[in-house]
């Protein structure tokens, strides 16, 4: 075409044909305007995605902040951008192009020269998980309408998703009395101040309380009603698949889920040490393979938001239940007082072993999610049911 329009300008101009001149001389004007928005001028578009919070629960909203800036002294005035989204993220009162795969949210957007502008757009999810936002897709047209082309940007973010939390009431106790801990000092446990007493040569220095010694003229210690904060384990096994041509039962799943992360709260809350042991756990920094999460019994809010954060991650990882392999690798790792709960959809033959193996030195439960069927191996006589209510 271009070889074309050149005859054709030297055509007119050996023929003196000015007019002719003038209109191929706007035409070559127009198409490298065109050619170059087409080539050149998305480079010059700097996208910036910021979500926040980056942890949610879900059906809360995320803010997404979306910042377009044209680094050009040219402007652009017709521009299309494409975000793609998790196909459950529903986008506050606009409308997005679902697949069977993702979502697209397509967003207009107008630029002058060296203008940055900021667009902030209320997401909701309402599903637990790791929800990806990107990658972007910019449609430009040049300011005569003449070209309309469609370019890959670089930029990407994520938010997670965790599981719902239910109200959950379980029978597991919260405290234990002093003496059943081994080998730690009562100055590590939670303990109630009772008053002063006076000072014996076996008292610590540091527990003299200096200004009722000073006050009464004589040595006075403190001292304190000791109690031990009691420790769970919660071993999940998320296959809900008893035979390969079963497979995944999302309802199951997701009940399995819940009520493992609602138990999790429920104990945290009440003071207690919780530990996660799951298989199955998919992340990012992993290569979006499976991996085992071996948490240790902890409190405090830090520990639910690992364990949380574990849980929006996890798929079943096939028919290879590991539950029981894991649960007969940690008792050894396990102090005597940690108490055992293993949550599965439904009770297997070697999940029945391990859990007899468990409950020869720890106080084991068992919770099962999934509906009963006959045929099903019976829960070890030292082993307790752990009935919840949701």
């Amino acid at each position: 075409m271009d070889l074309l329009g050149a005859a054709a300008l030297l055509y007119a101009l050996w023929r003196g044909d000015w007019l002719l001149v003038a209109l191929l001389a706007i035409f070559f004007a127009t198409s490298r305007v065109a050619w170059y928005y087409r080539t050149r001028m998305w480079r010059s578009l700097a996208v910036t995605l910021r979500v926040a919070p980056r942890r949610v629960f879900p059906d809360k909203p995320v803010e997404l902040r979306l910042q377009l800036a044209n680094r050009s002294r040219l402007p652009l005035p017709w521009l299309r951008l494409e975000l793609h989204l998790a196909r459950k993220v529903e986008a506050s009162g606009l409308t997005l192009q679902t697949s069977p795969f993702d979502a697209v949210l397509p967003l207009p957007f107008s630029l002058g020269a060296h203008e940055r502008v900021e667009r902030r757009i209320q997401l909701q999810v309402p599903q637990r998980g790791l929800q990806r936002i990107g990658p972007l897709a910019v449609h430009l047209t040049d300011p005569l309408g003449i070209e309309d082309s469609r370019h890959e940007l670089t930029g990407e973010t994520d938010f997670l998703c965790y599981p719902h939390l239910r109200d959950i009431h379980a029978e597991i106790r919260e405290a234990m009395p002093l003496g059943e801990r081994r080998g730690r000092s009562f100055l590590d446990e939670q303990s109630h101040y009772l008053g002063p007493r006076p000072y014996q040569p076996t008292d610590p220095l540091r527990r003299i309380d200096w200004r009722q010694s000073a006050r009464r003229g004589e040595l006075f210690v403190r001292t304190y009603e000791t109690v031990a904060t009691a420790q769970t384990a919660i071993f999940l096994d998320p296959t809900t698949a008893r035979n390969p041509w079963d497979g995944i039962d999302t309802e199951v799943l997701e009940r399995t889920v819940e009520i493992t992360a609602s138990l999790a709260n429920h104990l945290i809350e009440r003071g207690q040490a919780v530990g996660l042991y799951v298989t199955g756990v998919f992340s990012e920094a992993a290569g979006k393979r499976p991996f085992s999460v071996r948490e240790r019994p902890r409190g405090g809010p830090q520990q639910l938001g690992r364990i949380l954060a574990a849980l929006a991650q996890l798929r079943p990882p096939g028919l290879f239940r590991n539950l029981p392999l894991i649960l007969l690798e940690e008792l050894p790792t396990l102090d005597y007082q940690v108490q055992i709960v293993a949550i599965a959809p439904y009770l297997t033959k070697e999940l029945q072993f391990a859990l007899m193996r468990a409950a020869r030195d720890h106080r084991t439960f068992f919770l099962q999610t999934g509906p009963a069927q006959e045929g099903d191996p019976a829960i070890p006589p030292r082993v307790r049911p752990l009935p919840v209510a949701l």
